[in-house]
């Protein structure tokens, strides 16, 4: 048995589910062939598509940090301006 970090939806093990028992009763080669290339693709644009979201997520961390950076910066240098509030 395997632990999964990520739980998934109750619509998404149904359509596990429901791969799985195509996949289970298949008895045609080529069938069988075609349905895995077509899953290879999914999680190829799935791990693609959660790269780039991780990325983005990441730029985001960043630039908030760099404007708490400066915020910092700007007091220790005796700066008493006004600085933009973030939540």
């Amino acid at each position: 048995m395997t632990i999964d970090p990520v739980e998934r939806p109750l619509e998404q093990s149904f359509e596990v589910e429901k791969l799985t028992r195509l996949i289970n009763d298949c008895r045609d080669l080529e069938q069988l062939r075609e349905m895995a290339l077509a899953l290879v693709q999914q999680v190829a644009q799935q791990k693609a598509a959660s790269a780039w979201m991780a990325n983005r997520a990441t730029e985001s961390e960043n630039a908030k940090l760099e404007m708490l950076a400066e915020v910092i910066r700007r007091r220790a240098a005796g700066g008493s301006e006004s600085t933009p509030q973030t939540d």
